[in-house]
């Protein structure tokens, strides 16, 4: 299975921040929305992304080898050919060839709920997510904007 990684080129930077909108649908458009869309669209611009981290996903990899085990969650993303593959929080366990394994210990640091693992969550035995086999689902980081205080921590 192909996976992705958190590096980023200058145009995937540059995807995250135009507006999704044709000229002719913005004049289709009412006053309020076309207001709402503009001042996102100055905000972006404002606090541009930073970096962007992919959600992990069953069967994504780690540095030591390992591959994430994730049970359904009401959570899933799709890839190609259709595939749904479930969306790994921290606390979803990791295995090794060797049939060890870890438990996933930092993740997107949500608020409320269970936190989202990523491409960079630690693992209890001081492991780290490398790669996902989803390319799609970002957390962005933009300029000027905190993180949570548990990101990744």
């Amino acid at each position: 299975m192909k996976q992705y990684t958190n590096e980023l080129t200058a145009e995937m930077l540059a995807a995250f921040d135009p507006s999704p909108f044709t000229a002719e649908q913005l004049a289709e458009m009412n006053e309020e929305v076309r207001s709402l869309i503009t001042q996102r669209n100055a905000y972006n611009l404002a606090y541009p992304v930073t970096a962007a981290y992919l959600i992990a996903t069953e069967g994504s990899l780690t540095r030591d080898g390992g591959t994430v085990i994730s049970e359904y969650n009401g959570q899933q993303i799709e890839i190609e050919g259709s595939v749904r593959l479930n969306v790994s929080l921290v606390g979803d366990g990791v295995r090794y060839p060797d049939g060890t394994t870890a438990k996933i210990s930092t993740g997107a640091g949500n608020s409320s709920g269970d936190s989202a693992a990523l491409v960079g969550s630690l693992l209890d035995n001081g492991d780290e997510i490398i790669s996902s086999p989803q390319g799609s689902v970002r957390k962005a980081a933009r300029a000027g904007e905190p993180l949570p205080e548990s990101f990744l921590k």
